[in-house]
């Protein structure tokens, strides 16, 4: 899956936005008449992340083989867990956010979605422009450190 795109999307009075249709182009082909299903969670920054089902499936199948006996594994899991709810499109192709994850990423009545390869991140306009406030030579420190030096060409080297 290779989502790509920015959209600012209104959230109606129940919690509800509608995924714009240029996103939804971007995920498999659904038989006629059948939902969009994802799975909702915090992202590690103040925003929420909107995993397609399949993609969520993954990701947990990943988990379920981390040892649960050790405490960083354990606190992990159950962090990653917190509060993620399955979500369903509706006829409309809206999302119902559930209230505590609207809290969590200070969402109120609208969102920027940031489609990012497999997945989609939630944020409200002001942690949206927070995030996105980081300095030109900051950037470019990080892309080096993140993209270049390392054996693969990706990543810096280990010490």
């Amino acid at each position: 899956m290779n989502l790509i795109g920015e959209f600012q999307v209104a959230i109606d009075n129940k919690g509800r936005l509608r995924l714009p249709t240029a996103l939804l182009r971007q995920l498999p082909e659904l038989q006629e008449g059948a939902s969009h299903a994802f799975v909702l969670n915090r992202g590690f920054e103040p925003c929420l992340t909107l995993y397609p089902k399949s993609v969520w499936d993954q990701i947990t199948q990943k988990l379920s083989k981390l040892n649960r006996f050790n405490d960083r594994n354990r606190m992990f899991f159950r962090s990653f867990f917190l509060g993620a709810a399955q979500l369903e499109t509706d006829a409309a192709d809206r999302i119902l956010l559930p209230k505590p994850l609207m809290d969590y990423a200070d969402l109120q009545d609208d969102a920027i979605l940031v489609a990012m390869e497999d997945r989609i991140e939630i944020w409200s306009q002001i942690g949206y422009t927070r995030m996105l406030s980081i300095n030109p030579n900051d950037y470019a420190d990080l892309a080096n450190k993140v993209m270049g030096g390392g054996d693969d060409g990706v990543g810096e080297e280990e010490d």
